[in-house]
């Protein structure tokens, strides 16, 4: 297996996107914080402190490397193409938010820019992989599952977070 075919892709590609959200979200967030465009305003949650976002981040992280692992150790190519899918589909959403809220939104730069490598990705796990449609159609409805649970998750619990590590500088 090539080393662009290699299970620990997905986390690279992952970081790198979510490099430029930790960059941008809070500087993004305090320069939109007047705005009336209610997609701005919902945009990342409450979330306006770069560590607090960074917690959402590692703890993705870690569940990327977690299908990694087990990818690596079972050869799991489906669901390992099935996460890869729903990956694609949060870059696309970072794409579709730009005309939303007439303008940048962060994380849409490297999401246009890797939205050709996934594709490709895709691609070429799809015609590797071995399983029958009906297995990686099950597979790819549980990666959406798992991946939008637990954006949902980490946006609950980011604020949470940022509210701690507040409490914690004060004292």
């Amino acid at each position: 297996m090539s080393i662009f075919l290699s299970f620990w892709i997905l986390p690279i590609v992952f970081i790198l996107h979510d490099f430029e959200e930790m960059i941008m979200v809070p500087a993004w967030k305090r320069r939109e914080s007047g705005s009336m465009n209610p997609i701005k305003r919902r945009a990342f949650g409450a979330v306006t402190d770069g560590p607090a976002l960074c917690s959402g981040v590692a703890e993705e992280m870690v569940l990327l490397v977690i299908v990694s692992i087990a990818c690596s150790i079972t050869g799991g190519t489906t669901v390992y193409l099935a996460s890869c899918v729903a990956y694609t589909f949060h870059l696309v959403v970072h794409v579709l938010a730009c005309p939303l809220s007439r303008g940048y939104v962060p994380g849409s730069v490297t999401a246009l820019l890797e939205m050709p490598f996934m594709v490709w990705l895709i691609i070429a796990y799809w015609c590797i992989d071995r399983s029958s449609l009906l297995s990686y159609l099950f597979w790819q409805a549980a990666a959406l599952v798992v991946f939008v649970a637990n954006l949902k998750l980490i946006h609950t619990f980011m604020p949470k977070i940022q509210t701690v590590l507040l409490i914690y500088a004060r004292h």
